[in-house]
This record gives structure tokens, sequence and C-alpha cells, in this order.
């Protein structure tokens, strides 16, 4: 039986679906490419940026004098920075560099680095529309995929030269290719390929083999009943995606790394032993800076429900409770009385989309596991959350027009699209009212920005926002002068100077006593640095603040002696 019972059955995808999957990748792209110039870089950013020039300059060194870049000493001096995250990313980010330093391919420095992830997340939207349409019908595919797109905080990492939304990508494709293979064993091989891009991307793939083993158990379970039933044979009982899994990632994840090309196990235990023994950093949660464990169990659901529109939380929510008869094992299911009839599917689809759904989750939710990335660290669990919601959407479709069956073909199509544009415009205000300031943002469940700042929630982290502060240190500081900028990392700030946006004579200082001017990101743990400049300066009055919804986000203070000069 299909696996959306009571939807329309799925249909098999063809080269029309990719073609539209196409252009929502591009659609998406090009959005992201408009609106990467409002949002300065970020604090990783600005590493991964030094990470990526450094790979770039080996890859000029390899094309030209390749004997002496694979001596294990030229290796070190072009990949040893950054090591503790693999290299695949920011080898796209070297070979745009490069690109952009050969043919100008990009209007500036950061979106020559950003734009192969702003590529992932373009690819994600059209995985996500295809896994959608093959489980849940056409309709459900489009609605996820832009549900997906009109998350708040994915809308902003997606623009990142950071690995996040690229990871989200390769473990949702890893997936599929998983999903594909229990049925057809030479998706395999694909799942292999795609499981070592993973592994290549970052440390978050490792676990993935054991939420797809528990799913395979369950499968297969289901399938021998099935087949002593008299069924015929639907889903192979060979693990074949584990065995290429085994074969292929590994190799992909050493071979895509040149920093592990020598000592390899030295140094992949050098990398296991960073992200095991992680340190911790900030974030505030309900008024309390979370600087060490325990941290609160609840934080990424209560973050999830404070920053995922409500409208998508509501249709992936009653898509779960609609199907709750699939999640559960069949003789279970059979037994309790729910008020749905939806049966699970041979490859128990809904099983392994809750099962990627509630895994990056829970692993955050672990008392011991660091909360200082926010959402960017459970990204993985929103294409699922985005699937089931187009689910929900497509049920409610359906019901709307069984209402107005008499009508004509033509107006039931219309009265689907209308649906799905009414449920995608609250995520669509959100997230255009949510940039340039999109770790700021939070929504209807938390109360707004307004609201989360009450609740004592994060408001920021990474620096990025002082993007957002440039048109006024430039009107400012016409003469130019000196800043100090708090969160922002000097690379970041740089960067601001090679896209023409920040003048080169105003520039960054270490020395917060004798700076023209001290920038302080409102984040619970610089309200020392706050003190510190009410000391220096010997005024608690600043000279400007920044707001978003009235909620303030960074707060300026002049020294008085820059005060002074400028009067004159």
């Amino acid at each position: 039986m299909n696996g959306a019972v009571g939807l329309r059955a799925a249909r098999p995808v063809g080269w029309r679906d990719h073609a539209l999957g196409l252009a929502l990748c591009v659609g998406y792209v090009a959005v992201l490419t408009a609106t990467a110039g409002d949002l300065a870089m970020a604090r990783d950013e600005a590493f991964y940026v030094d990470a990526a020039e450094s790979y770039g300059r080996w890859i000029e060194q390899l094309a030209t004098d390749s004997d002496t870049a694979l001596r294990p000493e030229s290796i070190d001096r072009g990949w040893s920075y950054n090591h503790e995250h693999p290299a695949l990313m920011k080898t796209a980010f070297a070979l745009s560099w490069l690109a952009q330093q050969k043919w100008h391919v990009f209007a500036n420095d950061s979106l020559a680095f950003r734009f192969p992830g702003m590529l992932t997340a373009g690819l994600l939207l059209w995985l996500v529309y295809v896994f959608g349409a093959r489980n849940f019908g056409r309709l459900a595919g489009l609605f996820a995929a832009g549900a997906l797109a009109l998350l708040p905080r994915v809308f902003y990492h997606a623009h990142l030269d950071c690995f996040d939304v690229p990871i989200t990508f390769f473990l949702t494709l890893v997936t599929y290719a998983y999903w594909r293979s229990l049925t057809k064993p030479v998706w395999a091989i694909a799942a292999g390929l795609a499981y070592g891009l993973a592994l290549a991307t970052k440390h978050n793939a490792w676990l993935l083999p054991g939420v797809l083993a528990i799913h395979w158990v369950w499968c297969v379970a289901g399938e021998v009943r099935a087949r002593r039933r008299g069924h015929a044979r639907a889903v192979s009982l060979v693990p074949w995606w584990l065995v290429a899994m085994a074969a292929l990632g590994p190799p992909i994840f050493v071979g895509s790394w040149p920093w592990l090309w020598h000592q390899t196990a030295q140094r992949f235990q050098e990398y296991a032993a960073f992200h095991l023994h992680h340190e911790y950093y900030n974030m505030e949660y309900f008024g309390r800076n979370h600087y060490r464990p325990p941290f609160p169990i609840g934080y990424p659901f209560v973050m999830t429900a404070f920053t995922v529109p409500v409208t998508t939380l509501v249709m992936a929510l009653g898509t779960l409770l609609r199907r709750t008869r699939t999640l559960l094992p069949r003789p279970l299911s059979l037994r309790l009385p729910l008020f749905t009839r939806a049966h699970a599917d041979r490859r128990a689809t809904d099983v392994l989309f809750f099962g990627a759904l509630l895994q990056p989750l829970v692993v955050i939710a672990l008392p011991s596991t660091p909360i200082f990335g926010g959402t960017k660290h459970w990204f993985p669990a929103y294409p699922f959350l985005a699937l089931f919601a187009g689910a929900g959407f497509a049920y409610t479709a359906r019901a709307l027009v069984r209402v107005v069956r008499q009508r004509a073909p033509w107006q039931r199509h219309a009265l689907r699209v209308a649906l799905g544009l009414v449920l995608l415009a609250p995520a669509f205000a959100e997230t255009a009212h949510s940039h340039p300031f999109g770790l700021s943002h939070y929504g209807m469940l938390a109360g707004g920005v307004p609201g989360a700042a009450t609740h004592g929630m994060n408001r920021q982290f990474w620096g990025f926002t002082t993007g957002s502060l440039v048109p006024w240190l430039r009107e400012r500081m016409p003469d130019g002068g000196t800043v100090w900028i708090c969160d922002t990392t000097w690379g970041a700030w740089r960067m601001l100077q090679r896209d023409g946006l920040l003048p080169e004579n105003i520039r960054a200082t270490p020395d917060l006593t004798r700076a023209d001017f001290v920038i302080v990101h409102h984040e619970k743990h610089f309200a020392e640095v706050e003190m510190q400049a009410w000391i220096a300066f010997g005024s608690v009055a600043p000279v400007h603040v920044l707001t978003y919804d009235g909620v303030p986000i960074i707060t300026v203070y002049e020294n008085p002696t820059h005060a002074r000069r400028a009067r004159r």
C-alpha cells in the first residue's frame, strides 16, 4: 500500500519534475545572491575564508609544481589551518575564489566565497521537492520545498560560507539514496558516494548510519512479516547501503582532505578528539547565560517552536497526528483506537522521516551537548519537518477540493494554488522581515523579537550585525578613525573593506580605551564590555543604538576625545 494513503497516489518523478526542481534551485540561489550584500560576514565565515585562501594557494601550486605541492611540508602549509573541520566545502570555497581571481564572476569577494554554500541550499530545495513528490505527491513536494526555503534561520545561514546548510543537503541526499536502495539496490552506490561527501563536509555525518540502521531493522521486520502473509518481495533484506557507505565513505573522506594523507590515524584521532571534547561557548536561554553543562534538555524543541513559522509547524504536526499509526509497530497500531486509517508503506517511509527529524534534535537535547550554535546544529531535521508539512498541506488541499468537487478542474487547481500561497504567506513575511537580522528573529510563539527579548532569549551571535551599522559609521566617521569591534572578527571587518562597503581609513582596533567608538553586541556575556566602555569613556550614554523591532542589537559608545576633536 502506498505510504501516502489518503492522498493522491505519488507518481514517478520524471524530467518535468527535475526541471521544476532545477527552477526552485536557480530561483533560490538568485534570491540569496541578490540579498547577500546586506549581510556582513559572520565570525566563523572569516576563519573559512582564511582556510579557503590557504587551500587555494596550494591548489595553484599543485597546478604549477605538483611534485613540490605533494610533499608533506607543502600539504601541511596549505591545509593545516582550521583542520578541525573536513575540507570539502572549504575546497569549494577555494575554487570559487580562484574563479573570482581569474574571471571576476562575482560582484564582490564575499560572494565568491559564499556561492558554493548558496548552491547547496538551492540543491536542497530540488532534493526536498523530489523526495516529497515521490512520497506524498507533487503538491506536497512543492509545498515542502517552499516551507524549507522560508525558514528565517535557514534563509540566513543559506547565505554563508559555512557548513550547516551544505551538511543538511548531503545528509538529506544520503537519506534519499538509502531510501531508494531499499527497493533498488543499485542506489546503494549513490548512498555510499553521498555519505563520503557528507563525511567530508561536517562531523555530524558520523551519526546518520545509526538512524538508518534502526530504520532498516524496522523495515526488514515488516518485510519479513509481509512475505509470510504471502505478499510479493518489495524490500531487499541485504543492507547493500551499509556495505557501500562503509566501502566508499571513508576513502572519500580521506581522499578529499590532504591534511589526512600522512599520519592519517594520528590526525584522525586529533580531529575526533576536538569534537568529542569541544569547548563550550556562551548562549543565553530564558535569561540565563549557558556556558558549561548541563545544558537545558528543552533547548532545541523550544527554539524550533520559537523560530519556525507557526503555519509550517501546524502542517507538520497535523501530519504526524494523522499518520501516528504508521510510526508504530504494526501489531500495536492495529490494537490502538487511533483516529486515522493511514498505513505504512513497505519501506516504512514515515518512520524514516520521523527518525531523521528527531535525531538531530535529540543529540542537541543531551545535557552534555554544547548549544552555542543555536538552531543551525539541528538543521538536518528541517527537511523532514518540511516534508511532513508538505504532506499536511496536501491533506488540507484535498479536503478543500472535496468541498467544492462540483467545480471545474481548473477551479480546483486554482484553489490548491491559492491555499498554498495563503499558508506560505506568513512564512514569507517572517523571512522577508528577518533579513538581515536572521539570527535575531523570533516568531509568533515567542511573541516576536520583543517577546523573545522579554523572555531573555539570545539576540545574536557571531558579530554579523555589524554590517547593519556600516551606513552609520560611514556617516559619522568621514575622516576615518578607529572602532573596537566586540564580537566581529578582524577578518569579517576586513571583508567589509574588501567589498568596498567600509572605507580603509575606518580601522578596527584591539584597544577599547583608546578607540574612537566602541560597539557592544547585545549578548548577555558582553555586559561586562559595556561596563568597560562606561568606565573608559566616563559616560553611560550611547551615541547610537541599532535596533530590530525596537529591540537593541548594537549599542555604540563614543570616546569623548574623539567627540571633542569632531566638534572643532
